[in-house]
């Protein structure tokens, strides 16, 4: 089956979402989201579908006034923080990893979850991976929000029509 390359989910997110004022574009060393006045930047890293999809994830989670903030507001914290640290990054980092894990399953692309502090102990790696599954299925039963539910929607049928047409090839 194929999956969706980080071009296609950026091009998918932006022909999904014109009238949103926020253009995804990839290559760039870090992710970064740029509020603009007439048009926001979302960067991702690279070439790295995962990268696209988190992003992508972020925007979708974030209410209005955060989108009026570069990164969102958010301030990146070196790893090895306090706890205090951790927390507040997972609570943030669950709930944007399980969306993400959501549009990854309709890209096709593997999720993988990522901690902060790659030295944190495996058990709390553990916790963490728990958490964001338990939060994705939450999702699921209850349903997204229609912007979520529309992204998931495109990537699934993006994934589809390029299968159908490889398939003819």
């Amino acid at each position: 089956m194929h999956t969706l390359s980080h071009s296609e989910v950026a091009r998918v997110f932006n022909r999904t979402f014109p009238d949103r004022g926020v253009v995804m574009s990839g290559g760039y060393a870090e992710p970064l989201y740029v509020p603009g006045i007439n048009s926001a930047q979302m960067r991702y890293t690279r070439d790295h579908t995962e990268s696209a999809l988190h992003e992508a994830a972020h925007w979708r989670i974030t209410g209005r006034p955060r989108r009026r903030l570069t990164d969102y507001g958010y301030l990146y914290s070196p790893p090895l923080g306090t706890g205090m640290d951790r927390a507040r990054f997972e609570v943030a980092e669950v709930e944007a990893q399980s969306m993400e894990l959501l549009f990854a399953e309709a890209a096709g692309s593997q999720f993988r979850a990522r901690a902060d502090d790659i030295n944190v102990f495996p058990f709390l790696l553990e916790a963490f991976r728990y958490r964001i599954l338990e939060r994705a299925h939450e999702r699921r039963r209850t349903g997204l929000s229609s912007r979520a539910d529309k992204i998931r929607a495109a990537l699934y049928f993006e994934r589809h029509r390029i299968r159908t047409s490889l398939l003819r090839g």
